[in-house]
């Protein structure tokens, strides 16, 4: 019984001192204000896997969304180094939508993580992902920032701790992807109507504090959308207004509101013309 009762304090400690109960992540690489690294957050179905990439902001200092608004810069990601890696999809959480001098801003702060869902060439060989990233960071002034982080992804004895959890539930909150007019979460754009270089798009949404973020149908810049004001209980309704001709490629709507998020594809054609 003593023996029993020594023993199991010892065996605790040897398995919380072992590799295997470390979280499998990449070292911080700092670049002035911020600093990023890789987490693995395991084998998804199918044979995907699920890495996070977690950008980490001192305290007052942003970063961009993949569509960073009227002013600031876009991330870019090279994945070319990897091995063993076929096809990598970066997801990107709801950005806050921020406004100062420069216009409108779609930002994060503190600590941001992408969800990557990472595609091995090969099923069931080794895969290690590795990362380049360019991306911006400001406070009272705006500057480059660069981190390259490499890591191999775990086949046996993977340890899924708190920050694999956190990966996975940054995916969960993730905007889900809906056709137009169909809801989720309460949340569906319902319709969007346009004169020659205007678009007033009309949501389903309940509660108040109700954003909507919009690019092109490519991904490219998108005037941000404005609040109009008067529309009825549980709808909200924006415009927004284009310098030229609206783009062949349509648009690409986020709809959010208290921590659910929706993205919708509009093709052109499926914006009603009006008078």
């Amino acid at each position: 019984m003593v023996l029993r009762r020594l023993f199991a304090p010892f065996a605790l400690a040897v398995l919380l001192a072992s590799p295997a109960a470390a979280e499998p992540a990449s070292p911080w690489v700092e670049d002035g204000a911020s600093a990023l690294r890789l987490i693995d957050a395991g084998e998804e179905a199918g044979g995907e896997r699920l890495v996070g990439l977690a950008i980490r902001l001192d305290a007052g200092w942003k970063t961009y969304w993949r569509q960073p608004g009227d002013s600031g810069v876009p991330p870019q990601f090279d994945f070319s180094r990897s091995e063993n890696v076929g096809e990598v999809t970066v997801v990107f959480p709801t950005p806050e939508r921020m406004t100062d001098e420069a216009g409108v801003a779609n930002v994060y702060h503190g600590e941001v993580l992408l969800p990557l869902q990472v595609r091995p060439k090969t099923a069931g060989a080794p895969v290690r992902l590795a990362v380049s990233v360019d991306y911006g960071v400001c406070d009272k002034v705006c500057v480059p920032a660069r981190g390259e982080a490499a890591l191999a992804l775990e086949t046996d004895g993977f340890f899924p701790g708190p920050a694999a959890a956190a990966v996975r539930r940054s995916l969960a909150k993730a905007p889900k992807r809906v056709a137009l007019g169909a809801a989720a979460d309460g949340l569906a754009i319902a319709s969007l109507r346009r004169t020659d270089r205007e678009v007033e798009v009309t949501a389903k949404a309940p509660g108040p504090d109700v954003a909507l973020f919009a690019e092109t149908g490519d991904g490219r810049f998108a005037p941000s959308p404005q609040p109009v004001a008067g529309a009825p209980a549980g709808e909200a309704r924006f415009r927004m207004a284009f310098d030229g001709a609206l783009p062949q490629s349509g648009l690409r709507l986020t709809l959010a509101v208290a921590g659910h998020a929706i993205e919708v594809s509009a093709p052109l054609d499926a914006i009603v013309r009006t008078p």
